[in-house]
């Protein structure tokens, strides 16, 4: 039979979850600007374009509740207010994604780790495959079936690739 607790266990367990979900919340917070702050010293153009996509948002949002009138008038600057801020980070995290997709260009192993991130039911084996030349074979199954990603010299890939290819033939059928 399950432990019960008094009331002033609970509420101490209560206050240390407090406690800790405030910390976590801090440390991503710290995270996020510390991720804003390399951003922005390596793409000038962000703040602007983060700035521009805000007031963009504000502008319509205050002109169709002065349009409309009355109670909106009020609340629509408010949810453009909101909704600006929400168009702003998502301006920065397409930004940043497609800056560090620029810099993983070109690297060793940069297939199997934009595989890695993929989003969805995707089971990705990366290096299923590989040579002495840094050329590998990386393996994705998902919904469409088996599919094979290469990264390296296309010479050195081909046969990596038919081999890799007839292996698994084999098992699936």
């Amino acid at each position: 039979m399950a432990k019960s607790r008094t009331p002033a266990e609970v509420k101490a367990a209560k206050a240390e979850a407090k406690v800790t979900r405030r910390a976590a919340s801090k440390q991503r917070r710290a995270q996020l600007w510390q991720a804003f702050q390399m951003q922005r010293k390596e793409d000038k153009r962000l703040l602007p374009y983060m700035l521009g996509g805000f007031l963009a948002v504000l502008a319509v949002s205050v002109g169709v509740g002065l349009w409309t009138g009355g109670f909106s008038a009020y609340l629509m600057p408010v949810l453009g207010a909101v909704l600006g801020v929400l168009v702003a980070f998502i301006i920065f995290g397409r930004r940043a994604q497609k800056n560090v997709y620029r810099k993983a260009e070109g690297q060793t192993g940069a297939a199997a780790w934009a595989l890695e991130n993929l989003r969805g039911k995707w089971r990705v084996t990366p290096g299923v495959a590989a040579n002495g030349h840094l050329d590998a074979v990386h393996r994705v199954i998902g919904r469409p079936g088996v599919i094979f990603v290469a990264e390296g010299s296309p010479a050195g890939v081909k046969t990596l690739l038919a081999q890799e290819k007839k292996r698994t033939a084999r098992l699936i059928g």
